[in-house]
């Protein structure tokens, strides 16, 4: 699972520069991220990208509150 959470953090870290290159003073709080899944992956695959997701926004948290 650590790659999927490196990979997911890594997509939100080039997101918000490239956003930030139009629009430096955006804050954060107005983002909102939808992680979306194959309807065909079975339900283990699904539980395993939202756990990869909530571990990413768990560390973001984490590191925020510090």
């Amino acid at each position: 699972m650590p790659i999927f959470s490196m990979t997911i953090h890594y997509l939100r870290q080039q997101l918000l520069e490239a956003v930030r290159l139009q629009k430096p003073d955006i804050p954060e709080t107005l983002f909102q991220y939808v992680l979306t899944v194959p309807a065909i992956w079975d339900d283990n695959a699904k539980l395993f990208m939202r756990e990869a997701a909530v571990n990413v926004w768990d560390n973001f948290k984490h590191s925020r509150d510090q």
